[in-house]
């Protein structure tokens, strides 16, 4: 199985985010990690068009809005909110 990181990110309560592309299937796969606390979250979608130069508006918009739900679902399970 091939994939490429799209986009990266972390923030300052330890949550690292990752999009990744997946080659073999043509979609991209959302990983959240709490870092130091061994708990993430994963969820795909299918690529709506091929990130010849980079993911399009609408993949990647949908690529931010998912980080967001499993970053809140993390949180929620911690008991953060």
């Amino acid at each position: 199985m091939s994939k490429a990181i799209m986009w990266a990110e972390s923030d300052a309560r330890g949550f690292e985010t990752e999009c990744m592309f997946n080659e073999d299937n043509r979609s991209y796969e959302v990983l959240v990690t709490a870092k130091g606390l061994g708990l993430d979250k994963a969820e795909s979608f299918p690529v709506v068009e091929d990130p010849g130069l980079g993911m399009c508006p609408a993949d990647l918009a949908r690529s931010i809005k998912l980080a967001d739900r499993l970053v809140w679902e993390i949180d929620r399970s911690l008991g953060d909110l």
